[in-house]
């Protein structure tokens, strides 16, 4: 099983495969890197794939909470050491493309081109609340009751209504397996507690942002507030789908990330 040793002694499990250019693929809270699985058919026909859990989740280590999105960020570029990619393609989901966005502005010589997926740089007052209370809860110890408030936020009313069955299997899984609960306190704490909007105009490579018109957790003006800080970038909302896109229309979220990837490999 392959491990790195990030700063602070904290082993992060990783894992490589397809060919083409380097592409780092960083998750959201709670999720290890299955958050990414079905963008992976269409990410490893172009791309080397370099996909991790970050710390507090899957086969990761589970540091005491008190870290920042910023020691997330240094775990990332671990990880690119360890296999020897001194600069990659990285893009970030929810709370990994707030871990993104550190990554850049703090190695920019290491980003290639940056996607950052329905995502944050500061807290709103509505976002803020919605992590308070899934912390409050994960620190009450109530993983089943974590997991499916969790979920009413992560999808779409339709996508929920019409795929009972898999919201229960993921309750489980989110209750069960993916993070344990010092890992959710740990990464919701360091959501709290990040804020990247003043340093957003260092930003200098190509950007993706994106966005769902349904997200319950990160709205779009999320998207516009990152998107009128990055001089040049693009911003892409996706219509009719909550704040996992890439689950719940998997073809469409792989075809704008891919279109603008190919474009960030041309510009080289």
């Amino acid at each position: 099983m392959p491990v790195t040793v990030a700063p602070e002694d904290v082993d992060i499990w990783y894992e490589v495969f397809g060919e083409g250019p380097p592409l780092l693929l960083v998750s959201g809270t709670g999720h290890d890197h299955t958050l990414w699985a079905n963008q992976f058919p269409y990410f490893e026909r172009e791309f080397r794939c370099i996909v991790f859990d970050n710390r507090g989740v899957g086969k990761s280590a589970v540091p005491p909470p008190g870290y920042s999105l910023v020691n997330m960020a240094n775990d990332a570029v671990a990880v690119l050491d360890v296999v020897g990619m001194e600069k990659a393609h990285v893009m970030g989901y929810s709370m990994g493309g707030h871990i993104s966005q550190e990554l850049c502005l703090r190695y920019p010589d290491r980003v290639l081109s940056l996607g950052l997926h329905h995502t944050w740089a500061r807290n709103c007052p509505r976002l803020r609340e919605f992590q308070k209370i899934r912390k409050l809860i994960a620190e009450r110890g109530e993983m089943e009751t974590l997991a499916a408030f969790s979920l009413l936020g992560l999808y779409s009313h339709d996508y929920y209504d019409t795929h009972s069955r898999e919201m229960n299997d993921k309750a489980k899984w989110l209750a069960e397996t993916s993070s344990s609960r010092e890992g959710w306190i740990g990464q919701l704490r360091a959501t709290l507690n990040g804020d990247t909007l003043d340093r957003l105009h260092r930003v200098k490579v190509p950007t993706l942002v994106t966005a769902s018109s349904h997200d319950l957790i990160v709205a779009p003006h999320h998207a516009e507030e990152i998107h009128s800080r990055i001089e040049g970038s693009q911003k892409v909302i996706l219509e009719g789908t909550g704040h996992v896109a890439l689950i719940e229309r998997p073809g469409k979220f792989a075809d704008i990330c891919l279109d603008f990837l190919r474009k960030a490999v041309e510009w080289g």
